[in-house]
């Protein structure tokens, strides 16, 4: 089974309908055991997600993809360089993007309130230990050189060809995106810098991975799907991005 993990704010819900489009039924979703896009077979406490793997397995299931820990299936992972598909996105965008999302639309988080009536600042917001160096958090046990894909958000188009090549979907538009990013002072920038330093570290790992991945025009390996990406449409759209 392939572990797709979803950390907030990183296209995971556009990358959710991609894999929907390619891979229909097999594909589960986890977002905690209330939400109605969990699985059925997944309306269990996050502890006992590992548990639920086997009959997962059974379903038919290929991949699983949601909001969980990497901790919390790591005993169900055998090979992570074929087994594990993670976004990452630059650590104080992604901050502002949370922010500015739930600032603007109903949530789930415990802090929705206060930061609708402005009693919970940005740099409040990002001291949280929820929020602080969440990447590191969703993605702590293996190396990400170990993934078998890191894509960069700001770079979706290509990191859905170098995972899927041909077959890449192509979206209409990037799903759960924000209407209007709240307005960031230097100073605060520099205070979300300060608070993701393990994040920052993380992701320049990410960018340096897929440069790589792109210079070697190299195919993610996985158990039989995706099928390995073709040169001609990263060259295409490396082409179109400089």
């Amino acid at each position: 089974m392939i572990f797709s993990i979803h950390i907030p704010k990183t296209a995971g819900t556009s990358f959710r309908n991609a894999l929907k489009d390619l891979y229909g039924d097999r594909l589960a979703l986890f977002y905690g055991a209330n939400d109605p896009a969990t699985h059925p077979l997944l309306r269990v406490p996050r502890a006992e997600l590992a548990s639920r793997l086997p009959a997962l397995a059974d379903a038919g299931v290929e991949v699983l993809h949601g909001h969980y820990h990497l901790s919390l299936v790591e005993s169900a992972i055998v090979d992570p360089r074929r087994q594990l598909w993670t976004w990452l996105r630059d650590p104080v965008e992604r901050v502002i993007s949370h922010y500015s999302f739930i600032k603007e639309r109903p949530t789930k988080w415990a802090f929705d309130k206060e930061i609708k009536a402005g009693t919970l600042p940005l740099t409040g917001f990002a001291r949280k230990n929820r929020i602080r160096n969440i990447h590191s958090t969703f993605l702590g046990g293996v190396e990400l050189k170990d993934f078998a894909f890191v894509g960069i958000t700001e770079r979706f188009e290509l990191g859905l060809a170098l995972l899927f090549g041909a077959d890449a979907p192509q979206l209409n538009r990037r799903y759960n995106a924000i209407n209007e990013r709240v307005d960031v002072t230097p100073r605060e920038i520099a205070k979300l810098h300060a608070l993701n330093r393990a994040d920052i570290n993380l992701y320049a790992e990410g960018l340096r991975l897929m440069i790589d991945r792109v210079a070697a025009a190299q195919a993610v390996e996985t158990p039989e799907r995706p099928k390995a990406a073709g040169t001609g449409i990263v060259r295409r759209l490396i082409r179109k991005a400089s």
